[in-house]
């Protein structure tokens, strides 16, 4: 099989409705792509600006505000943290502030907002050891307060931003912890959202609004170029055959007709030569005879004389005659067409055959060639539905880096693969698992 065929099997080529379906698809997508990214990077900012606030607020709430009065109530005994309860709840109440807790580094509270809590020691937070030990101010994202001892209890926010800044109160080093809600990060990355949205998608809309007719109008050129495309294979297809045909008229009323009447000739002369040179006439007249059976073999070849559904089992055996001269096994199973199959499809079965075997003989190193043809019906009662030819055998096997060869002027089964899409059918060229190649042909009869 020549090794400008690959494994592939053809089909209607792909419409433009479906590429341009592609296109806004892809365009949809993108537009999706880039919502969902404006809404995360919105959420990031919103949460980091959210920490950045929170550390800011706590900060300045230990140093200024809580810290200077918690230090005045600590001095007394027993501790008199009405005033410092007052700032505190008063900012509680605002809605941004949920929680405020003071710790020292054995994990004991020291003061909370909650009074049931003062007093408690759990496991000290590592937050706490650096807020205390190293003077590091963090802040992160937790979904349960430190000082609450199993789950809360009531109604709370599903997640808080959590804040730690050291603090020094009466000499002694401190942990300052404040819990924010975390409604309000998410009010602000809303905000953010309305803001960054239209500078995104907006510009991302005009330019997919731009772009969508440009694919629109290269899609419809596309498909005048397929239509061009496939004009002019069949264009192809249609001089090669017509030369084809010429050639092989030529042959039959020129050369065959020639060779015939000198055959003829000497087959009438023949009783009055010498006996002595009758052995001599007996051979160029058997020499005649397989000059005109040879040129009568390549006009069959080049085109046959009647192409119809009658003849094409007799002419696909025909073609397949060059084989068997050169010892190649042929095992045909051809069944007799439907009498009424279309022209077209007569022609491209013939041409599939043609080329295919010309390729086995040229290329495959094949010594096994076998020929399928018959009807394929849908189910097992009613009509034929469309008709199958295949064409296998035992050689080299095909090259599937090398499936079109236009460019350097090999035609061959690629303008076949063509034509059968043409044609609504399907055309399978592939290799066997146990060598060799099988070229498939399905054409729809109706």
């Amino acid at each position: 099989m020549r090794s400008d065929g690959s494994a592939q099997r053809s089909s209607p080529r792909v419409g433009v409705r479906r590429e341009l379906a592609v296109l806004y698809g892809v365009a949809v997508l993108a537009l999706i792509v880039v919502v969902v990214g404006a809404f995360l990077a919105s959420r990031s900012v919103a949460e980091k600006q959210a920490l950045q606030d929170a550390e800011r607020m706590t900060t300045r709430m230990s140093k200024s505000v809580v810290g200077p009065l918690l230090a005045d109530a600590l001095r007394s005994q027993p501790p008199n943290l009405a005033e410092v309860d007052k700032v505190v709840h008063n900012r509680i109440a605002d809605g941004y502030l949920t929680e405020v807790t003071v710790w020292d580094r054995t994990g004991r509270v020291v003061y909370a907002d909650e009074a049931h809590l003062i007093g408690e020691v759990v496991d000290v937070p590592t937050e706490v050891l650096a807020a205390i030990d190293l003077n590091t101010v963090s802040s992160a994202f937790e979904d349960h307060p430190e000082a609450e001892v199993g789950e809360p209890v009531g109604t709370v926010p599903e997640r808080f931003v959590e804040v730690y800044v050291p603090i020094s109160l009466n000499g002694q080093k401190l942990a300052f912890e404040a819990y924010y809600d975390y409604e309000t990060v998410q009010q602000l990355s809303d905000y953010l959202l309305r803001q960054i949205a239209p500078l995104v998608i907006v510009p991302l809309i005009i330019l997919q609004l731009v772009q969508l007719p440009i694919g629109a109008s290269l899609a419809r050129r596309l498909r005048r170029h397929e239509t061009e495309r496939a004009k002019l294979l069949e264009r192809t297809l249609s001089i090669s055959d017509h030369e084809r045909m010429r050639i092989a008229a030529d042959l039959h009323d020129g050369p065959i007709q020639d060779l015939a009447g000198v055959g003829y000739a000497i087959g009438a002369i023949s009783p009055g030569v010498p006996a002595h040179h009758q052995p001599l006439v007996t051979t160029v007249q058997e020499t005649l005879y397989s000059a005109i059976q040879s040129l009568r073999v390549l006009m069959v070849d080049l085109y046959p004389p009647d192409l119809t559904s009658s003849q094409l089992p007799d002419i696909i055996r025909g073609l397949a005659s060059p084989l068997q001269a050169h010892g190649v096994e042929v095992r045909a199973t051809i069944e007799p067409p439907p009498p009424d199959l279309d022209l077209d499809v007569t022609t491209t079965l013939y041409r599939v055959a043609r080329e295919t075997l010309s390729n086995v003989g040229e290329h495959a190193q094949a010594t096994r060639v076998t020929i399928d043809l018959r009807s394929v019906k849908d189910g097992s009662e009613g009509p034929a539905k469309s008709i199958c030819l295949r064409i296998a055998d035992n050689g080299t096997g095909i090259d599937p880096s090398r499936v079109d060869r236009r460019a350097e002027g090999h035609l061959g089964l690629r303008l076949l693969h063509d034509r059968v899409a043409n044609l609504r059918g399907s055309m399978l060229i592939a290799p066997q698992a146990s060598g060799g190649t099988v070229v498939q042909v399905t054409l729809p009869l109706a």
